[in-house]
Formats: C-alpha cells, sequence, structure tokens
C-alpha cells in the first residue's frame, strides 16, 4: 500500500475555484473521509487524487512519485463510485475479473484473485449472476470488489452507500470498516454524511467552498471544531448558536445571551480575556443541554426558563425543540424527562462544554 500527499492543490474551472490551496498528507493504510456538503470540492479533490480531473496547481503524490502527468491507469488506485458502475451484460465473475483481464493477467492468477475477493466479501455464491439479479447491497459489494482484486495501492471511494437504503447503509457501513481493518489498504473516502464520517475515518478532512477547514480524528473534530461551520455540520441534530456578549459581575466571567448566562470555567476564561472584543458566538451541542428537574443539584447560573415548542421522542432519548423570547434550540434530553409541548420548563447548560466562537472570523477561540 502507500501513502497519498496533497500539497497545494488547485483545481479551477473558469473563475470558479473548486479545490483552493489543499494540503493534506494521507498515511499509508490510513482510512481517511473528506466530508462536507454538495459543492464543497471534495469529490473533485478525490478525482483529482484519480487523475480523472486535470490539477491546476500544486503537487499529487502517491508514495514517493509526483503523479500530477501521470495517466489514471498508471496510478495505481482503483476508485468506486456511487453509481456502481458494473457491466450488466457480465455476470458478477466477470465483472471482477475485467481489469485484471485488461491488463493481460495470467488466467490462473485471475482466478485465483476473484475467488478470493468474492469469498471475502461473502458473495462467492454470486458470480454466477448478472448485477440485474442482485440487490443494492449486492452490488456495491461487487463493485468494491472488483477494486480489491487489482491489489491497488489505494482505493478511493466516491459517496458509494448513498443509494442504499438506511439499514443496509449501516451495515455495509460497518463491513467496510471491518474490510479495512483485515486489508490493511489506503483507503480516501468521500461522503457528505457526518455519520459515515464520524464512525469510518481514522481522520476527517472537512471541507467547505474549495477550502480545508479542520483536518483531524474523528473525535477531536467533534469535540473540538474549528470553526462555526465545523462544528454545525458534524454533529446530528447540529450544534446550538447564541448571539452572547461577555460580561462580568466582579467574580466570574459570564457569557450572555440576553435570556441565559454561562459561567466561563477558569481555562475558557483565560483564553478570552485575550481578547479586545466582547461580542462572541455561544455554540452548546445539544446533548449538553439537560432537563434541570432531573438533576439532583445543579448551579443557578447556567439555567434558563424556557418553553417547550416540539418534542421528538426517539426511544433512547428525547429531542425537544425550545424557544425563549426569540432564540430556538434543540435539546436531546433523558427519555425520562416530561417535557410537554406548550408548557414552560428549565433546562441546565453545560459550562464546561460551551464553545465559543469569534463572531467575525468564526474561529473557535476556546479550544
Amino acid at each position: 500500500m502507500s501513502s497519498v500527499s496533497l500539497r497545494h492543490v488547485y483545481r479551477k474551472f473558469g473563475d470558479v475555484i473548486a479545490v483552493n490551496d489543499v494540503n493534506i498528507d494521507i498515511e499509508d493504510k490510513e482510512f481517511l473521509v473528506l466530508v462536507g456538503p454538495s459543492g464543497c470540492g471534495k469529490s473533485t479533490t478525490l478525482r483529482l487524487i484519480a487523475g480523472l480531473e486535470e490539477i491546476s496547481g500544486g503537487e499529487i503524490f502517491i508514495g514517493d512519485r509526483i503523479v500530477n502527468d501521470v495517466p489514471p491507469k498508471d496510478r495505481d488506485i482503483a476508485m468506486v463510485f456511487q453509481s456502481y458502475a458494473l457491466y450488466p451484460h457480465m455476470n458478477v465473475y466477470d465483472n471482477l475479473a475485467f481489469g485484471l483481464r485488461r491488463r493481460k493477467t495470467p488466467k490462473a492468477e485471475v482466478d485465483r484473485r476473484v475467488r478470493a475477493t468474492a469469498a471475502s466479501l461473502g458473495i462467492e455464491n454470486l458470480l454466477t449472476r448478472k448485477p440485474k439479479q442482485l440487490s443494492g447491497g449486492q452490488r456495491q459489494r461487487v463493485a468494491v470488489g472488483r477494486a480489491i482484486v487489482r491489489e491497488p495501492k489505494v482505493f478511493l471511494m466516491d459517496e458509494p452507500l448513498s443509494n442504499l437504503d438506511a439499514k443496509l447503509r449501516v451495515e455495509t457501513r460497518a463491513y467496510l470498516i471491518k474490510l479495512h481493518q483485515r486489508l490493511q489498504t489506503t483507503v480516501v473516502y468521500v461522503t457528505h454524511d457526518q455519520t459515515e464520517a464520524l464512525t469510518m475515518g481514522t481522520r476527517i478532512a472537512v471541507m467547505k467552498d474549495g477550502f480545508l477547514q479542520q483536518l483531524a480524528p474523528p473525535q477531536e473534530v467533534y469535540d473540538h471544531p474549528a470553526n462555526i461551520f465545523v462544528a454545525g455540520f458534524i454533529g446530528s441534530p447540529a450544534m446550538n448558536f447564541f448571539d452572547a456578549r461577555l460580561v462580568s459581575d466582579g467574580e466570574g466571567l459570564y457569557a450572555d445571551t440576553g435570556v441565559f448566562r454561562v459561567l466561563l470555567p477558569a481555562e475558557q476564561r483565560a483564553k478570552v480575556l485575550q481578547r479586545d472584543a466582547q461580542d462572541v458566538i455561544l455554540g452548546i451541542r445539544p446533548e449538553d443541554i439537560y432537563d434541570r428537574s432531573l438533576l439532583q443539584s445543579s448551579p443557578s447560573t447556567d439555567v434558563a426558563t424556557v418553553n417547550v415548542e416540539v418534542v421528538e421522542h426517539m426511544g433512547s432519548e428525547l429531542y425537544v425543540y425550545f424557544i425563549a423570547g426569540k432564540i430556538q434550540f434543540v435539546a436531546r434530553l433523558d427519555p425520562r424527562s416530561k417535557a410537554t409541548t406548550g408548557q414552560a420548563m428549565e433546562v441546565l447548560f453545560d459550562a464546561g462544554k460551551i464553545h465559543l466562537f469569534d463572531k467575525v472570523s468564526q474561529a473557535c477561540i476556546t479550544n
């Protein structure tokens, strides 16, 4: 297998910069996920690595070789597409064998690799079937198998699960994780689904408008987002944001939203005191807001009285949508909560889990 490096990579389409000065070092055997909304440049970045798009600037390395001008067929990569891209007139065996035969691989070696790959994917009993005779999950496994059978240096996957239903997507996601652990391959995986990114990636590269926003392990991205975009994109339901002002009462420093105020812990207080601006954006995840009635004790400063607008029963938890004045936000509450639409209740904000962002740059100032 091999590492992949992107150094100051650009891709322009006329006056539009689809990929803007992206720098990523993907380690050998790593599972890197490129994630972001539609149009952020993640699929274009993948196609640049594959050689399916022409690079406008910068350098791409596979191993220690610059591949800017190397044709796709000579980059020793394999790509799995969203649409499966199987040959409908060929059975599964021939679909798996097609690439090897094109490379003049000996017949015995083709048969060995095809059968070994089919066994590893659990599709050995499907080798004589045509794609139209397969389910969506089976077709996706064949598409993955066609990449595996070539034993390339790098696997590139462009939203391979997006055509599957929710249950099958979860099953296939887990299967791909186990497959990567078994094969120990380098994988670059593109998705717009932040759940896939969090569960599958060794590291996540979050992109927006062609720019790389943050590159870090999944838990670090979740716990310490670099800016408002990353904080709002990663996590479901999304992080809540409130306009706030830093105020002091002589004893402590608070982030005051006008509806509630949160006493800043000492570590956060030291960071925000280095700034001149008093206006900030306060972010807090839904799971860090609690029903005060379920707590044995709580500070009075981090509590707000709010009105319940909507309650969604999720079984293991409640999604409760609140309004206080003109401020709306959501919390993930314990299912024991008695939150009822239209009632007023008290909620507690976990001051140790809040994030403060600069209103101008939108960068996180408390990480």
